[in-house]
């Protein structure tokens, strides 16, 4: 009797363990994209970046992990892509000291500064610190009040894609060409460092074409007040 009941127990043991191992399994996949969620949300949140704020992230971008590890990123999937491997790896409990239930918690994103992003009026900001950053979210902060991080790397992390080639206009009435995002970054960069204390920004002239991120259409964009109205339909 006792052998007939361990050989009806040990299939079901086993069956307890798959479902157990799975359970855990879904457990952690639902940490880590929470985690990424947070990381995410708490950066674009900070500088009002991306779908829900004022202004369009210019990649790449160096980003700074919680490790203080620094990944160069093309694009807002290479940093979820970033952010879940870490995650993975290392974990997202108290115990790896990125614990991630409530705002002051969030697992903590960082730039490598400077960073360039596009305002709503078509105006290319260079960004030298967080502190920066942090005022140009005061300046508009969006509609992340709105929202919270759960969910946020599947929402749609930006709005557009700036099709390249586009011309720049200097404040100093001078003009340039950007062939890509890189050279777009480079260029402002450069500017600014050869033409310290003359006042302005930079400006994407017009037209414009941009690529939308939610279904890959193509928009003309004639002039700044077109490219705020394209901005603020994004949410």
């Amino acid at each position: 009797m006792i052998k007939s009941l361990k050989v009806f127990l040990l299939p079901v043991l086993a069956l307890m363990a798959i479902v157990v191992a799975c359970n855990k399994a879904d457990d952690l996949l639902a940490t880590t994209e929470e985690a990424v969620d947070q990381a995410l949300y708490s950066a674009q949140e900070r500088g009002g970046l991306g779908r829900r704020g004022c202004y369009e992230l210019v990649f790449p971008v160096s980003i700074v992990l919680p490790d203080s590890s620094i990944v160069e990123v093309n694009s807002y999937d290479e940093v979820k892509a970033a952010l879940r491997a870490y995650f993975e790896a290392n974990g997202t409990g108290p115990g790896n000291g990125h614990h991630h239930h409530g705002a002051g918690h969030r697992p903590h994103l960082a730039f490598v500064f400077p960073i360039s992003v596009v305002s709503q009026d078509g105006e290319v900001i260079t960004v030298a610190s967080d502190t920066e950053l942090r005022a140009l979210r005061a300046a508009c902060a969006g509609t992340f009040g709105n929202h919270g991080p759960a969910g946020h790397g599947n929402h749609g992390l930006s709005c557009f894609e700036i099709v390249f080639p586009v011309t720049v206009l200097f404040p100093d009435g001078t003009t340039a060409t950007a062939t890509d995002r890189h050279a777009l970054h480079m260029m402002t960069r450069r500017w600014h460092h050869e033409n310290p204390g003359v006042p302005g920004r930079p400006q994407i002239t017009f037209p414009l074409t941009v690529q939308m991120t939610e279904d890959s259409t193509l928009v003309t964009v004639n002039s700044r007040e077109e490219l705020r109205a394209l901005k603020e339909s994004c949410e």
